[in-house]
């Protein structure tokens, strides 16, 4: 579990701020390497999902909630849309989001980020990806306000 854990964090310290697939597989090859050199462990034991995903929002309200592995992804959707129904009982503005395996993990990484102190993340993409729909819900799911800066001409203090 420890080691699934690294591996996690491996990823998302490193391979989430790389800009193409070759890279990010040179430094999953790395993870592995060291997981089967370095720490004498059967890869395939590891990494034994379809995808490595951590959370401490699959048990909604828990206190304390857990970091631990997400392994059943059917089970992680079915949270993130209860999640999403939550939200949408909550504001005035619904978001009709389709809740699909891409962007259930997204949810979770920005989650991730959110709960760290001092967390923050600067996320690309082209207009109408979800970028703001999805930090909404990951705010949503953490419990955190969320507020947006308007551009605007000129900045004081009351900004």
């Amino acid at each position: 579990m420890v080691t699934k854990c690294w591996a996690h964090e491996m990823y998302r310290v490193f391979c989430d701020r790389l800009i193409n697939d070759e890279d990010r597989h040179l430094v999953k090859g790395m993870i592995s390497e060291r997981v089967q050199d370095g720490l004498k462990l059967d890869v395939d034991k590891v990494f034994d999902a379809e995808r490595l995903v951590f959370g401490d929002f699959m048990v909604p309200g828990a206190d304390p909630a857990y970091y631990v592995e997400i392994p059943d992804m059917l089970q992680l959707k079915e949270t993130m849309d209860s999640y999403l129904e939550d939200y949408n009982n909550r504001t005035s503005v619904t978001m009709p989001l389709v809740m699909f395996t891409d962007a259930c993990e997204h949810v979770a990484r920005v989650c991730r980020v959110l709960k760290m102190p001092q967390g923050n993340a600067l996320l690309l993409g082209v207009g109408g990806s979800g970028r703001q729909s999805l930090s909404r819900l990951a705010s949503s799911v953490c419990d955190s306000d969320c507020f947006q800066i308007d551009v605007v001409k000129g900045y004081g203090m009351n900004e």
